[in-house]
């Protein structure tokens, strides 16, 4: 098949001042026209606010370039009648295929030359698809921010580590990955790994206040960033499951709950306006609910092993009966949908039976908020909201809020129901998948892929030997704060001799406190007489409180241990120097 893409850009005669209240809303108004011209087969117009791409498809060079140029006439004859003028110069072309290039392509009678590449909306698209221009692009323009931030960023002044973790994770990683969706896939390349992970490898460094030296795989574990490569992908797999409605995570019959298109939302005139009642106990919801009312209690459940189930019990007074009612939900399911699954056969049952006037009582706050707005999409919100309506010729239905575990008689029973709903050996009455489950899972994925990655790494032996897993890592900043000094005690890499013996910054290695010991991070802390003093009193505080006082796992379950620790390893790196050049 023969492809090719067009991106016009246009020039307005007249039109409204930039940034103006309305002109967003005419420009739609005219540019739905453009969007309904009756175009050759195998063409499709895609419009982004002004930016309008065309698309073209057919078997071979001459048909392409005859529905291409019929397309491009009637889209050219339109803009005329609406005053607006397209610009062959600004007009780009890009072909997927070689034989494609050789169709001649015309607008307003001026020849287009195909491009390698075009730029939309921010996306770099090249002829072969392969996105690598696109990678460059956005790799450089994050490194001009990096530029800019070392200016006024060194591991001992300048901006706060958690400043620089926010510019990290709010800035440089949406700009990475952008349209992740699209050119995601490439992002397994090895060469593409590189070149994010250099980039990725200067923010760790800074976030951490670490000595250039320091390896890639213990920078981005100790500044707790998840390597770009693996935030691409991710994305990549949620956007495509939201295009698909598919995952290879869940089983092809269980499709993914999509919200309601807003052209199938009810009418904004016939959309039942809700007010949030919250009722805290039994004596008022006998004050609010009429004698001849009937009253259903509503609840959903989530089990630990994954069970999902929801339930309602129904108390008509007419009949002086109660009626409770079961239902099995997917596993992949949240306790929100099973609440507002219930909510939702409630008010069914409610418009079955004809009932003049219903109480619907949910202790789920969320559900109920989430039925209180008249634009939500959620189907299940949007089936609710029918069900409402088309009831409302013969009676009200009511939802309301109670206090759960209160002692409500009809709350007690629902959540009873439910708990036992999600128990049945039954198909499942709701099997949508939401796309929250599914980003879980991937997150979930991709964070043991980074541990794999951490643990089999050849470089970060020794952060890996203090800080065994990224959990460990993610305790230990939970209740320590990032510094200059402590970051050489958990990478390695500081102003002790071994370290300057190995990059050929001193002449040996040897500690002075007996001219031959090594001078390794672990001689200070254990052994050196020089710190001696911290050292026993350190020791001291951990006896009492029965914590090893060397293993960053024991002492981070103690805050003052932790907190003696680092002020001991403080103590040494700002007195290192003195002691190793004592006449400089």
């Amino acid at each position: 098949m023969e492809h090719a893409g067009a991106r016009v850009t246009k020039s307005m005669t007249k039109g409204c001042v930039q940034g103006s209240t309305c002109g967003p809303i005419l420009w739609n108004i005219i540019l739905d026209e453009l969007l309904d011209l009756p175009l050759p087969p195998g063409c499709h117009i895609q419009a982004f606010a002004d930016d309008v791409f065309l698309t073209i498809t057919a078997k071979n060079v001459e048909e392409i370039e005859h529905h291409t140029n019929s397309a491009l006439d009637t889209i050219v004859k339109w803009g005329r009648s609406v005053k607006l003028e397209f610009g062959p110069s600004k007009t780009k072309v890009i072909s997927f295929t070689p034989r494609c290039k050789r169709a001649i392509i015309k607008i307003d009678n001026h020849n287009l030359i195909f491009d390698k590449e075009i730029k939309y909306l921010g996306l770099i698209i090249d002829e072969n698809l392969t996105f690598t221009s696109h990678v460059h692009f956005i790799i450089n323009k994050a490194s001009r921010i990096f530029n800019k931030l070392c200016l006024y960023t060194r591991p001992t002044w300048g901006a706060h580590p958690e400043n620089i973790r926010t510019i990290h994770n709010q800035v440089i990683t949406p700009i990475i990955t952008y349209a992740a969706g699209i050119w995601g896939h490439i992002a397994h390349k090895l060469y593409i790994k590189n070149d994010l992970q250099r980039l990725q490898r200067g923010f760790a460094i800074k976030a951490i206040k670490a000595f250039r030296t320091v390896s890639t795989t213990a920078a981005l574990a100790l500044a707790q960033f998840t390597p770009f490569d693996l935030k691409i992908l991710e994305q990549h797999a949620i956007e495509t499951t939201r295009l698909t409605g598919a995952s290879p995570i869940i089983p092809n019959n269980i499709p993914l709950e999509r919200p309601t298109p807003p052209g199938k939302l009810l009418h904004p005139a016939l959309r039942i306006n809700t007010e949030i009642s919250k009722l805290s106990n039994q004596e008022e919801i006998v004050q609010i609910c009429p004698p001849h009312a009937c009253q259903i209690y509503t609840d959903g459940s989530k089990q630990e092993n994954g069970a999902v189930g929801a339930a309602f019990v129904c108390w008509d007074p007419h009949t002086n009966r109660s009626t409770p009612k079961k239902y099995k939900l997917h596993h992949t399911c949240t306790v929100f949908q099973a609440e507002l699954f219930a909510i939702a056969e409630a008010c069914n049952w409610a418009r079955n039976k004809k009932f003049i006037s219903t109480y619907i009582f949910s202790d789920s706050l969320s559900s109920i908020q989430a039925i209180h707005n008249r634009s939500n999409t959620h189907p299940l919100v949007t089936k609710i909201h029918y069900i409402i309506h088309s009831h409302r010729d013969i009676g009200e239905i009511k939802i309301l809020w109670v206090k759960s575990h209160i002692g409500i008689t009809g709350n007690e029973t629902a959540d009873s129901l439910a708990n036992s709903a999600a128990t049945l050996h039954r198909s499942p009455d709701y099997a949508y998948f939401p796309l929250s489950h599914i980003k879980q899972q991937i997150r979930l994925r991709h964070r043991q892929s980074w541990e794999r990655r951490y643990q089999s790494a050849p470089q970060g032996s020794h952060t890996r030997s203090l800080l065994p897993t990224l959990d460990s890592v993610d305790n230990l900043w939970s209740a320590a704060k990032t510094s200059f000094q402590f970051t050489q005690y958990l990478t390695g890499h500081g102003f002790h001799k071994s370290y300057l013996y190995r990059f050929k910054i001193a002449d040996n290695e040897a500690c002075p406190c007996d001219d031959t010991t090594a001078q390794t991070f672990d001689h200070l802390i254990k052994d050196c007489p020089r710190f001696q003093n911290y050292r026993l009193d350190h020791k001291l505080l951990c006896r009492c409180l029965k914590v090893s006082p060397y293993s960053l796992p024991e002492l981070l379950s103690k805050k003052s241990a932790l907190d003696s620790f680092t002020k001991f390893i403080t103590y040494i790196v700002d007195h290192l120097k003195a002691f190793n050049n004592p006449n400089p």
